[in-house]
């Protein structure tokens, strides 16, 4: 019986900390014992050398920057192209180099790890348990792995949904700052507009200050957007994004010896994504319609984090194609997720709301290495789909629910 008891008064937090620590010795000594490629191997990840790769080519690129080198020509300082913001070259003048790699990716990793674990915490063990296959999942592993600066931003956005808090000044301007210095530093946490979809004075004033912020830092920097996007790869290699499963349908009649169709590059990947929306859009109404309150985001961190995570996902989903190692901001959504059947304990949880949670999971999980097999390829393709869809009608229905309840209550003209 104080075993059982004992079990109970164990949290989430406390799970994902030893699991976490637990992980992280396991790595070591595998690493240690029978290498780094076939560690990572073992968990589904595709690694390059030298580790901590895509650190690498920062440093690298930053070094070589402060000496007349012009970064952002192509593989001028590394054997990949540097397509991230020109902040980082800052890191030159530091003396950094690429051997300050391993030191520089742990702190990255700590501070995103501590920010996971205060998300995750309050819940029951179980919970933690989730949250820990999520955190150890292929396409978050493989962010890990390479060293790469998106642990660094979701610290930072995961930070942010822990300070925001409706109706203080203090801790919304934290929160919008947080946010524009991750737009800075790579772009992307501008998505986190998504905060809107729980409509209020507030999340409009939130929404309308990083969306601000973010067009006055695009518009300064856009001869380096064009860099940029010029230096980052296209591919349907451990990739999601609407265009992903068009290019993988030509490698895979390559494969079967016929010639590609080259749909990519035509306005059908567009035009699927717009039809989707539409769908989602379809779904939103007809929830509105009929009264569903499934999926209704709080306005707690966890669903703050939701919405960034949400955001995020969706907008870069629109920006043709990713490496999978970006969908660690699906990390964000599973605290609402969690709560969601936590609140329902008393009844059955909605299909919607399972189905989302599943997929999130399915999607963290199959986007890993394929081990050769092109149809694999094909699975997480459609569970990316799905998740795009799904995420979008729940932004698309709340935004829908809280305006029209806002509106309502606003008082009527005299």
């Amino acid at each position: 019986m104080s075993s059982t008891r004992f079990v109970r008064s164990i949290g989430s937090g406390t799970v994902v900390t030893l699991g976490i620590a637990g992980a992280a010795i396991a790595l070591l000594a595998l690493g240690r014992f029978v290498g780094w490629d076939p560690t990572w191997r073992a968990l589904g990840v595709t690694p390059l050398q030298p580790p901590f790769f895509d650190m690498h080519v920062i440093n690298d690129y930053a070094a070589c920057a402060w000496r007349g080198v012009d970064a952002y020509a192509p593989r001028a300082c590394n054997v990949d192209s540097f397509n991230i913001p020109p902040t980082w070259l800052w890191l030159g003048l530091l003396g950094v180099d690429g051997s300050d790699s391993a030191w520089l990716t742990v702190a990255i990793t700590s501070a995103a790890l501590i920010t996971m674990v205060l998300l995750f915490q309050g819940r029951s063990w179980p919970h933690g348990v989730v949250a820990l296959a999520a955190l150890i999942s292929p396409s978050v592993m493989m962010g890990v792995e390479r060293g790469n600066l998106d642990l660094l931003i979701l610290a930072m956005v995961g930070s942010a949904a822990l300070v925001y808090e409706e109706g203080r000044v203090a801790r919304t301007c934290a929160a919008i700052s947080l946010l524009w210095l991750g737009v800075v530093l790579k772009l992307f946490p501008m998505f986190c507009v998504a905060l809107a979809a729980r409509f209020s004075r507030q999340t409009l004033i939130f929404a309308g200050a990083t969306a601000a912020l973010s067009l006055i830092y695009l518009a300064s920097t856009m001869n380096y957007i064009l860099l940029i996007r010029r230096n980052v790869p296209t591919t349907f290699v451990l990739s999601y994004g609407y265009k992903a499963i068009f290019l993988g349908l030509d490698h895979i009649r390559s494969e079967a010896g016929l010639s590609p169709m080259g749909l990519a590059d035509t306005w059908l990947p567009a035009l699927t994504a717009t039809a989707v929306l539409l769908c989602a859009a379809f779904g939103a109404l007809v929830s509105l319609r009929n009264r569903h309150r499934f999926c209704s985001v709080d306005k707690s961190a966890a669903g703050t984090a939701f919405l960034f995570g949400a955001g995020i996902y969706c907008g870069t989903y629109l920006l043709g194609t990713n490496f999978i190692y970006r969908l660690m901001f699906l990390l964000l959504c599973l605290p609402q997720l969690q709560d969601w059947l936590i609140q329902r304990n008393t009844g059955r949880p909605s299909y919607a709301e399972l189905g989302l949670f599943a997929t999130v999971l399915g999607v963290l999980w199959l986007n890993g290495n394929a081990d050769g097999h092109s149809m694999f390829l094909l699975l997480p393709q459609l569970f990316d789909w799905g998740l795009f869809f799904g995420l979008a009608t729940v932004l698309m229905s709340n935004f829908l629910r809280t305006s029209l309840m806002t509106e309502i209550r606003l008082p009527k003209p005299r």
